[in-house]
């Protein structure tokens, strides 16, 4: 491969894991771990604990990092927070979200990809992916989604869950 096949390839835009139909039936789920309440004006404060491992050991010697933050969400964030429950799609949320706050929903569903990719990044959010949609996908792109084994029978109802959410929430496609 040339150098100009390698400039190509570093500046090509990556293919989505997921059709944009696959994306919107993701389901999006909070972190169990993390503690969040509702403040006084109403919106979400979630607890960011500090890192364990050595780097964060390291760091927080360092720089008196604290044992945890908080991370504050605005309104709209803190109503997209609420619905990350395990029971509501990407797609419920969409026109849950457009509804309360008269947008477009393909506005909606951009920005709310954007918002899904930060708090997966952050470890405060994971997706689940129906096994549904699980069974449409090739080896390729189960394993560049971490799945290790097939996918269980259309029967079973119960979705599998992957940390993350840059790639399996993609609305592109």
């Amino acid at each position: 491969m040339g150098i100009i096949d390698r400039i190509k390839q570093r500046f090509r835009r990556p293919v989505p894991l997921l059709t944009r139909q696959q994306a919107l039936q993701a389901i999006p789920i909070r972190n169990p771990a993390l503690q969040w309440q509702e403040n006084d004006d109403g919106v979400a404060v979630i607890v960011l604990p500090r890192r364990k491992d050595t780097t964060g050991k390291i760091l927080a010697w360092a720089f008196s990092v604290p044992e945890s933050r908080p991370v504050v969400l605005d309104e709209v964030g803190t109503f997209v927070w609420k619905l990350c429950d395990g029971r509501h799609s990407m797609a419920e949320i969409v026109s849950l979200l457009s509804k309360e706050y008269k947008l477009n929903k393909r506005e909606v569903e951009l920005s709310l990809n954007e918002f899904f990719k930060m708090l997966s990044k952050r470890g405060m959010l994971m997706v689940a992916v129906p096994n549904e949609v699980l069974e449409q996908l090739d080896a390729k792109t189960r394993k560049a989604l971490g799945i290790k084994e097939q996918p269980p029978a259309a029967t079973n109802e119960n979705p599998t869950t992957q940390g993350g959410g840059g790639e399996s929430a993609d609305q592109s496609g």
